[in-house]
């Protein structure tokens, strides 16, 4: 398949054999050798195609920009800068740190333009810093540092060649095989717009990231150090930029959201380089290398022999490049009837699932087969918990039952209750078990004693956690969220506008997300004000889960889709078309490599990050 290269053609798909689009008569081979395969992106100021080259032997991948032009712009004005910034891009060389420049094709009739401005580049293949960000989790300073002594040379080197990137974030900056960093997107409209941008308010670059004076239509090196500031900001918190600046107090508050502490050598530099005005910043790449290295020699970028392109699968073309990315990579079946409820063991060898036909099943995530199936409940398993090498289950049966889950045996069964257990949580540390009857009775047990500690009611209740930070416990009660402590209401969050379908505690006690029926998502933090933040997905969900890493957190809804979010992020990071049923339940590894997810179609899938 081949795309027309008109942005506005209303049927761009065509042969592979065209010469010409069949719906709108353009060419679909620009200058006899590059074709267009998919969109990448799209936007105001232009667009992003993968393309095929078809003048190297083999065939390789490109890259086109399309730039869409403003009224504001005049068109020699725009010929002049648009050359003018492909001739300063092709003077950075034959290097693999940047993407050579290709070809430069402009409109033959500038009154009726088809096919935009165009400039085509050579792809480069990597994976984003976000991703690795979304990977590896927040760096330490020894990390940042290695970064920054990486990626500054190339910036120097980008602004001693009269260039301003003015769009650095952490997906135009990609590590490749061959183990080295790359800058990418050299977009024209970068340069070319800010004839357009010279009016105030416009915006050039990637929100968050761009430096206050190009809101102005202005930018200078420092401009650039500034975005670098802020990707640096991310990769030590892993939070994106929007939540570590406060809009209230106007300043940068990244500080409060360190894992680890950094030394206050780099957090000064940090505030120098995210100064608002552009002359308080370091004036070079290369000072903020000296005060990282006070005691090196100017740092240059070594010349990288440039690897032969890669060759594309012209046939069937899904993903440009191999790069990382959550796929399933098992599914398991064996239930027969929908899955309640999944749950690691604590080394993240095995999993553990419940379902409505009164089994439990064990499996073997190394083997990737079924480990073993519990049996005994006479009802439907409506919870489970693992503790220590014990496995808890609560079922329809009125009955907890607790099981040596490796040997296969059950080894106690606890009934107080007069009706079925609707949920359970279990404290790993102290060794307590709380769980929530129909009857909104909360019956608290010491495991190790199998006694009784207290037992309260609480009105409404019909969901139930542990706060494995504090010892806490949290009941969603209809539309609201309530904190017990020793059966004592200690704090209540304010209402939903709906009933909540499902809600997660962190796995240190310091936030909060649920979800309800009126369609809100809130993330509410445990250790301040109680001031939630909320977001409104697309696609409500109904199952909720926090990686342990704390990192993302995911949720299933009812047409099976799987979407991982960032905190902080306004929209998920990836959504996966799961199953084909509504999703009952996700749990993630301990070590946040693996999320499993259950469904009403009775099967259970494995995902992870990488390359398929």
């Amino acid at each position: 398949m081949i795309l027309c290269l008109n942005p506005t053609c209303s049927q761009p798909r065509n042969p592979d054999q065209g010469k010409f689009c069949m719906a709108c008569g353009q060419p679909l081979v620009l200058d006899d050798r590059y074709i267009v395969r998919q969109v990448l992106h799209q936007g105001t100021k232009g667009r992003t195609l993968l393309g095929i080259d078809r003048g190297t032997f083999p065939e390789s991948y490109c890259i086109l920009k399309q730039i869409f032009l403003t009224q504001s712009v005049q068109a020699q004005q725009f010929v002049e800068t648009f050359q003018e910034n492909a001739a300063r891009l092709k003077t950075l060389g034959d290097r693999p740190e940047f993407p050579t420049v290709l070809g430069l094709f402009l409109p033959e009739h500038w009154h009726q333009i088809t096919i935009p401005p165009t400039l085509v580049f050579e792809k480069i293949a990597g994976e984003s810093l976000r991703q690795r960000l979304d990977l590896m989790g927040p760096f330490s300073e020894t990390k940042l540092r290695e970064f920054l002594q990486d990626i500054l040379p190339l910036v120097q080197l980008i602004h001693d060649h009269g260039l301003i990137h003015r769009d650095l974030n952490p997906d135009n900056l990609l590590f490749t095989p061959a183990q080295h960093w790359a800058i990418v997107d050299f977009t024209a409209a970068k340069v070319t717009s800010k004839m357009a941008s010279a009016e105030p308010g416009t915006l050039i670059g990637s929100g968050i990231y761009t430096a206050p004076e190009q809101l102005r239509g202005q930018s200078y090196p420092g401009s650039d150090l500034y975005s670098l500031g802020v990707i640096c900001l991310e990769l030590l918190t892993s939070i994106h930029p929007f939540d570590l600046y406060s809009v209230r107090e106007n300043r940068w508050v990244w500080r409060d959201y360190l894992t680890t502490p950094i030394s206050n050598n780099l957090g000064h530099l940090l505030d120098q380089m995210l100064a608002e005005a552009v002359g308080d910043r370091p004036q070079s790449a290369q000072a903020i290398l000296d005060q990282l290295f006070p005691t090196a020699r100017p740092v240059t970028p070594k010349p990288i022999p440039r690897v032969a392109p890669e060759p594309p699968q012209i046939i069937s073309l899904i993903e440009p490049s191999p790069v990382p990315q959550w796929y399933c990579f098992r599914t398991f079946t064996g239930h027969h009837a929908y899955i309640t409820a999944l749950q690691f063991a604590p080394d993240g060898q095995f999993l553990a699932s419940a379902a409505a036909d009164q089994t439990i099943r064990l499996w073997d995530l190394d083997r990737r087969r079924e480990s073993r199936c519990l049996r005994g409940h006479r009802g439907i398993i409506s919870g489970l918990a693992f503790w220590g090498d014990r496995l808890i289950s609560g079922s329809w049966d009125y009955t907890i039952r607790l099981w040596n889950w490796q040997q296969g045996e059950q080894t106690a069964c606890l009934q107080k209750r007069s009706t079925w257990i609707q949920g359970l949580a279990c404290w790993e540390k102290t060794g307590q078990l709380a769980t929530l009857g129909a009857d909104q009775e909360i019956v608290v047990w010491d495991l190790t004693t199998q006694k009784i500690l207290y037992t309260f009611t609480a009105s409404g209740a019909q969901l139930i956690r542990a706060s494995q930070g504090n010892n806490q416990l949290w009941l969603a009660q209809g539309n609201h969220l309530t904190c017990y402590e020793q059966g004592q209401s200690v704090q209540t969050l304010p209402e939903h506008q709906g009933d909540i379908l499902d809600f997660q505690v962190s796995a240190d006690g310091q936030f909060l997300i649920s979800i309800a029926t009126d369609q809100t998502l809130k993330i509410w933090p445990l250790a301040s004000d109680y001031t939630p933040k909320i977001l409104r997905p697309v696609i409500p969900f109904t199952q909720l889960a926090i990686a342990p890493s704390q990192r993302f957190f995911a949720g299933g809804d009812r047409q099976g889709n799987l979407s991982l979010w960032q905190l902080g992020q306004e929209q998920p990071f990836v959504t996966l078309a799961a199953h084909s049923s509504e999703i009952k339940a996700i749990a993630i590894a301990p070590d946040s490599q693996i999320i499993a997810t259950a469904a009403a179609d009775k099967t259970i899938k494995l995902w992870r990050f990488g390359i398929q």
